[in-house]
């Protein structure tokens, strides 16, 4: 039976996906200042459960230490970090935080000197003309808070050439989308769905959703 709260988010999930332009903007920690004022000097340290769940899985699909590899919303570094130390040298990230970069810079300055970073928001960056990588991973946060009236999913998949791999708040949060259906539609089909990500930190209440292109 369907709950009233399954309706509302049937409700909710629709009208993000069908009518975009209906839906408001979420401010706060979808804007650009939030994250410019957030500290991250002392943030984000480390690799907890989950992300260890996703760099393991990053791994086994892209196993060439040479293969080009997106972090969309890279913030501070540490899973570019993560990555560098196992021996990735293709490594691109996007932030829109100039504070995140600098401290990026400070804490891992050989991969933040090998790295390319680029400064903006998913939507000017996404929405440029970019060279496809093997694959595009993001840790949530800003990626769930893109405005459903940009085509995230469409840009992901234009620019990931094999896999694109997730850990996010699936639903909870302003602009739920159905995840699987916008990447069916560009020719992508989840391979891999483990909810929660890690069950070592059920707490985080993400999960991994690794999309494939289809052959």
């Amino acid at each position: 039976m369907t709950t009233p709260v399954s309706r509302q988010r049937l409700a909710r999930r629709f009208a993000c996906t069908f009518l975009p332009f209906l839906v408001r903007r979420q401010g706060g920690a979808g804007t650009r200042e939030h994250w410019e004022k957030h500290p991250t000097a002392a943030a984000f340290e480390g690799i907890d459960p989950a992300s260890q769940v996703q760099m393991d899985e990053i791994m086994a699909l892209a196993p060439e230490r040479n293969a080009a590899i997106l972090d969309l919303g890279c913030n501070v570094g540490r899973h570019l970090a993560y990555l560098h130390g196992q021996g990735y040298r293709n490594l691109h990230g996007v932030d829109w935080s100039e504070s995140a970069l600098r401290d990026m810079a400070a804490r891992y300055p050989d991969m933040h000197a090998n790295a390319m970073l680029t400064r903006a928001s998913f939507e000017d960056f996404l929405g440029a003309a970019r060279e496809p990588v093997d694959l595009v991973y993001t840790r949530g946060a800003t990626f769930e808070l893109v405005h459903p009236a940009f085509p995230l999913i469409h840009h992901v998949c234009r620019i990931a050439k094999r896999h694109a791999v997730l850990v996010i708040t699936e639903a909870g949060h302003a602009y739920p989308r159905f995840w699987e259906y916008e990447f069916a539609r560009e020719g992508f089909e989840l391979t891999h769905l483990r909810r929660p990500a890690s069950a070592a930190a059920p707490e985080h209440r993400v999960s991994l959703m690794t999309f494939s292109r289809v052959e």
